[in-house]
């Protein structure tokens, strides 16, 4: 009756330790199946490359208003920045993107970070080495940032603010 008893324990024990490692190598397999459908459903990064916004665009869409631009080299600013919206050109699209009131303002009530639908902006102010910077006029850094928090354009330039 002993034999049987130890037989009886013997197999249980068996048969829970291989619940467990089951169980485990579930919970293995589960993990990497989240794993693979995670990276197969992440968009392909597509950088994002501005083009200037032209004076015409200014007079036409109404965007000459308070606020500050970011332009590279002296061009034709990039990014308009206003009190409850920013713009940027990508091909000829003219994008649209909302300022996130709580990001940092600047002059003319434009604000740091701007949200658009599969996109956002940040301005950052840079060092300002050449002593060139005054209080509506410096060295500033535009990052893009895509749908999934990459960086898809970052541009080094000069920010000028122009309040009402």
């Amino acid at each position: 009756m002993m034999a049987r008893i130890a037989v009886a324990l013997a197999i249980c024990a068996l048969l829970a330790g291989c619940g467990e490692e089951a169980a485990e190598q579930k919970a293995a397999e589960d993990a990497r199946d989240v794993a693979i459908v995670k990276r197969m459903s992440r968009e392909p990064f597509q950088p994002i490359e501005p083009t200037p916004i032209s004076q015409a665009d200014v007079t036409r869409y109404g965007l000459d208003r308070p606020g500050c631009r970011f332009s590279k080299n002296g061009q034709d600013p990039i990014f308009i920045a206003a009190q409850d919206e920013g713009f940027m050109r990508v091909g000829t699209d003219l994008k649209r993107f909302a300022a996130r009131t709580e990001s940092a303002t600047l002059p003319g009530g434009a604000r740091s970070t701007y949200v658009g639908l599969a996109s956002w902006v940040d301005l950052a102010r840079l060092p300002d080495e050449g002593g060139t910077g005054d209080a509506n006029t410096w060295p500033a850094r535009l990052i893009v940032h895509d749908a999934q928090d990459r960086v898809a354009y970052m541009a080094d330039g000069t920010i000028r603010c122009r309040e009402g």
